[in-house]
């Protein structure tokens, strides 16, 4: 799944995580910041979905954030919690297994109702119903509320979990304590909906989003243009913009030369500036001190789906972890990349350096140890490693010279590979169904600042038995691994909890091989002069609500 928060984080001793105050930006000049204007921003794609409890991608989200709101959210740009619908923070009893939220009062939809407890209960079961088809359907993350099993299961028809004690108070039990659950709480897929606009949109909710957020959707021309404008009503501190209107099908590199030509403000917000184009910034006195850049919490790799052919043996998914080159993976990127043999990211807490347990060269690979694995799997002279396909985001140039390197890399092995880039939205349909796709090339970056986020939805039985729209993309599931991962939710004590999560991360990457681990990248990203405030958010995508707009909008022309 692709998703672009970025953060340096730091571990505490009972297990809190938190991220330093302050956050990289553009520059403002000295400026006092100015209401009303237009921000231009752009995506290579259409947007999958706009209902909350299914966009699980980095261009849903880029807009869900500005239409709808949950009972938590970060503390300005920091990884520190805060309460937003909810008016403080819940109180936590029974062994951390029980959260009683008092609801703000006077929090309206934008159709002008007012939000009740009663509406968080049916936007979490509506987000958890099978019917809704959802990637959180089935436990991940949302599987520790009490009652929940039963309701994927058809025995319930409500989680018992969710109880609405009165208009402004919502109490939920959870059957374990969870370190991770308040994160859980803020989100996307726990923002709330009213039940009304759902029934009225029948099954285009995606298309008709209704919320209490900082901007409504005014338009959405499907392949062309989304349109937001300044929600009246919005409850919170309102944004100094009027509206953004985002571009679609403009690829990485045409919105960075808009951009340069004042026709963009903001060029895919969600992607790095490509490679090429970042090399030429970074050296032009007029736009290198634009660009803003920050390690990502990220881990980029090969999925290999055990329950498909040929991908079942262990040694074919051992010989591929041998074969890949992924310091030339890395270089593609121009030096905005470091291997990583594990499954976290360098500034999370249970990342290990220098993780090598099957004894890589400096680039991550083993060409002659490959072939005699293929030979032990059976594949050789008198029978050829069958044919696949690699599925890729064509995203930009660099997405295609990465996949043409792990082509070349396989050739060098014997194995014959084709490409297949598709759109954003086409690949997260097409990995996110089960034994569908043997071979993808995905990145996963965090949802929120804890180690469980690179395991609970990417590596989990509960996420490999999503029927669709899920991001366990392997389809991988080892009950042995997951009682680790169970034993770690509730964990107080911070140093075993990273124990247990390293453990895991031995059996992923040092005995199932379902991966091929690649890199971790650093984000870099870039704005027009005329955009002030503009902050990479250690969680969020992106964040408009800080941002204000001077002088000429950018064209209109370009959309």
């Amino acid at each position: 799944m692709k998703r672009r928060p970025t953060a340096w984080l730091a571990v505490m001793a009972a297990g809190t995580i938190l991220l330093p105050a302050c956050a990289n930006t553009t520059p403002t000049g000295g400026e006092t910041p100015t209401s009303g204007g237009t921000l231009t921003i752009s995506f290579k794609d259409d947007l999958k979905t706009l209902d909350p409890a299914i966009g699980y991608d980095t261009d849903s989200w880029s807009i869900e954030r500005q239409i709808y709101n949950g009972l938590l959210d970060y503390d300005g740009f920091t990884t520190n919690l805060k309460a937003d619908i909810a008016e403080k923070m819940p109180v936590i009893t029974n062994d951390g297994k029980t959260y009683t939220f008092k609801i703000r009062k006077g929090v309206k939809f934008s159709n002008g109702r007012e939000v009740t407890a009663d509406d968080f209960k049916y936007s979490w079961e509506r987000m958890l119903d099978p019917k809704t088809n959802g990637p959180m359907t089935g436990g991940p993350f949302w599987g520790v509320l009490s009652g929940s099993a039963d309701f994927f299961n058809g025995k319930a028809t409500s989680i018992s979990g969710i109880k609405v004690l009165d208009p402004n108070t919502l109490e939920v039990d959870l059957d374990s304590p969870n370190q991770s659950f308040l994160n859980i709480v803020a989100m996307p897929f726990g923002f709330v909906v009213p039940k009304e606009a759902v029934a009225a949109a029948g099954t285009d909710f995606a298309h008709k989003p209704m919320g209490t957020g900082p901007f409504v959707l005014d338009k959405w021309t499907a392949g062309q243009l989304i349109v937001l404008k300044k929600n009246p009503s919005y409850f919170g501190t309102k944004p100094y913009l009027n509206e953004v209107d985002a571009q679609i099908g403009v690829t990485p590199e045409v919105a960075i030369l808009r951009m340069q030509s004042g026709q963009m403000d903001l060029p895919q917000p969600d992607i790095n500036i490509p490679s090429a184009q970042y090399v030429q910034l970074s050296a032009d006195p007029k736009w290198k001190n634009r660009i803003v850049s920050t390690p990502n919490v990220d881990i980029w790799y090969l999925a290999m789906n055990p329950n498909m052919k040929p991908f079942d043996k262990v040694e074919v998914r051992k010989a591929f972890n041998y074969a890949i080159n992924k310091g030339s993976q890395a270089k593609i990127l121009a030096g905005r990349a470091v291997i990583n043999n594990g499954i976290q990211a360098p500034p999370m807490p249970g990342y290990v350096p220098n993780y090598n347990p099957l004894g890589l060269d400096a680039n991550g690979q083993n060409v002659q140890k490959a072939k005699d694995l293929l030979a032990q799997a059976g594949y050789g002279p008198g029978k050829p490693f069958p044919p696949q396909t690699l599925v890729y985001t064509k995203s930009n140039a660099d997405a295609d010279r990465e996949a043409a390197a792990v082509q070349q890399d396989l050739a060098a092995i014997g194995v014959t590979v084709n490409l297949q880039g598709l759109a954003f939205s086409a690949f997260l349909d097409v990995t996110g169904k089960p034994n569908t796709t043997a071979l993808s090339y995905n990145g996963w970056i965090q949802d929120f600042p804890d180690p469980s986020d690179f395991i609970d939805p990417i590596l989990t039985c509960s996420a490999a038995n999503v029927t669709a729209n899920g991001s366990n993309v392997a389809f991988y599931c080892n009950k042995t691994a997951d009682a680790l991962a169970d034993k770690a939710r509730g964990d107080t004590n911070g140093t075993e909890r990273l124990n247990l999560y390293k453990q895991f991360q031995d059996v992923v990457a040092g005995q199932d091989f379902p991966w091929v681990p690649m890199y971790s990248t650093v984000e870099a990203n870039i704005s027009s002069t005329r955009v002030h405030g503009y902050h990479l958010h250690p969680v969020w995508p992106l964040i408009v609500t800080s941002i204000w707009v001077t002088g000429a909008a950018a064209s209109a022309s370009a959309s």
